[in-house]
């Protein structure tokens, strides 16, 4: 199975990697991430946070049939190698079977780099999916440190901060921003002020 997903909290390098894996890859590639906003087919970015960026094509996460048609032409029409794909907690489930079949189908790799974890510290259904049906060998977890001051434990939540305090309730895709810490388990499940 040539499909890996790499996987870490906010801000653990998940999208470094992503553009470092690009970078290095000596075949014909593209790359395309995930957005609650933006068409798909359109002109995307993806970013990481040492400042460095790479081109990208969006995928709406509600537009199915849009996104199956999108990597159909890329496999069928073009001469890519490899797929990566940004963001990838944000796709519905039934879209990534789809593109975990075409993949196994027509043989072209595709390397997913999302988060596992809600800031309620579910799993999102695609990434349950994939941690589901691949292999341990093809899952790279990126780990990173607490973010709570003085704490030197690896972090493990992905936490949405709210008036200071962890919050563990509420809808998990919102368009405003929300400030999120990652956070190790005392710190998570600590209700008093974290900042």
């Amino acid at each position: 199975m040539d499909i890996t997903f790499n996987t870490g909290l906010m801000g653990s390098g998940k999208s470094k990697k992503l553009i470092d894996d690009y970078l290095i890859d000596p075949k014909e590639k593209v790359a395309l991430s995930v957005s609650l906003t933006e068409d798909t087919f359109s002109r995307g970015k993806i970013e990481s946070r040492d400042g460095r960026s790479l081109r990208s094509i969006n995928l709406n996460r509600d537009q199915f049939k849009q996104n199956i048609s999108l990597l159909e032409i890329i496999i069928f029409m073009t001469n890519t190698q490899t797929i990566y794909i940004d963001e990838s907690q944000f796709l519905p489930k039934e879209t990534v079977e789809k593109f975990v079949s075409l993949s196994e189908s027509y043989h072209v790799p595709i390397h997913f780099y999302g988060l596992d974890l809600t800031f309620t510290g579910e799993l999102f259904d695609s990434s349950s999916h994939l941690l589901t049906i691949l292999p341990s060998e093809n899952i790279n977890r990126i780990s990173r440190g607490c973010e709570a001051s003085k704490c030197s434990k690896i972090a493990q939540y992905n936490a949405r901060i709210v008036d200071g305090k962890v919050s563990r309730s509420g809808e998990t895709f919102v368009e405003e921003k929300s400030y999120y810490l990652a956070l190790c388990s005392d710190h998570y499940y600590n209700d008093e002020k974290i900042i």
